[in-house]
């Protein structure tokens, strides 16, 4: 691809990225999803201007058209296949483009087309989904598909794709282990890749985000042992990474202290209060934490 043309296409991404991060109450009050609108005319156009994908159209067996998160669970341990060239690159570019364009139409409310361009962006890069360039993007896909299939209350769907998740991280992080690429890198030029030290910020954050959804699906279910679980985790890797906004975590330590309590365990129960007290205490105070950790990554 021509030079003018890839920093075009860059250039329309990343405007798409900005456009999606404006807040729905800075639209007009009309048209609350204006900025959206916008954003997916421009991922519409990057998607025109890199083409088809090989494995979307040629390459891809007939079978799998029909997977689904049972399939995605039941392919792990998945086996390391290294993104190589052009066509490789380029259906992992549609696949960030098909994530964006599944996010965009979730957060417009419009859920069966969101769960399309998902389910095309885990099909384009399934074979590379171990690999340092996908494995985040992989992760990112199935979160976002299972908050989609608990809003829709099938929850054991939702349950499938969070496990996959949770499964390919731990994979990644045994086999493997370096900081893997933040889906965005690839429309960067190669001076404005992230460092090391904020790639696995990014990835940690994702797993935490698994987590937590996997916390409140299993609350859904009222397999509470289960739920408190993943509620720990979530927590304890809030505080290690510095990413919770204090109110809520300290409102989720305390009702996590109320099933130690109503299960004896007091000692528990005592260091989640006496946490959940240390922490309501930083309110307005600790300006490095973030107010949304439980936003769609």
């Amino acid at each position: 691809m021509a030079e003018d043309g890839w920093a075009e296409i860059c250039e329309k991404f990343q405007a798409a990225l900005a456009l999606s991060r404006v807040e729905l109450h800075k639209n007009p009050e009309k048209e609350p999803y204006k900025s959206k609108y916008g954003a997916r005319v421009l991922l519409e156009e990057v998607r025109a201007l890199l083409g088809p994908a090989l494995e979307d159209e040629d390459e891809r067996p007939p079978a799998e058209d029909g997977l689904g998160p049972e399939d995605h669970a039941r392919e792990l341990p998945a086996e390391l296949v290294e993104v190589e060239g052009p066509v490789a690159r380029r259906a992992v570019r549609l696949a960030v483009i098909e994530f964006h364009l599944g996010v965009n139409h979730i957060d417009t409310e419009e859920l069966s087309a969101g769960e399309e361009h998902l389910v095309k962006c885990l099909r384009l890069v399934r074979k590379y989904r171990l690999s340092p360039d996908c494995v985040s993007l992989y992760i990112q896909a199935q979160n976002n598909l299972g908050i989609l299939w608990s809003e829709r209350e099938e929850i054991e769907t939702a349950q499938a794709y969070l496990h996959s998740s949770e499964a390919l991280y731990n994979q990644y992080m045994k086999e493997i282990g370096s900081p893997p690429l933040d889906p965005t890198e690839h429309f960067l030029p190669e001076e404005e890749k992230l460092t090391e030290q904020e790639r696995s910020k990014r990835f940690e954050k994702v797993y935490t985000h698994n987590l937590y959804y996997l916390a409140q699906v299993y609350q859904h279910m009222e397999v509470f042992e289960r739920a408190a679980h993943y509620c720990h985790s979530t927590l304890k890797r809030q505080l290690e990474h510095n990413a919770y906004q204090p109110i809520e975590w300290a409102i989720n330590a305390a009702t996590l202290s109320q099933f130690y309590i109503n299960k004896l365990c007091f000692m528990e129960a005592r260091h989640c209060l006496s946490a959940a007290n240390v922490i309501f205490g930083q309110t307005g105070k600790n300006p490095t934490t973030e107010d949304r950790q439980h936003r769609r990554a």
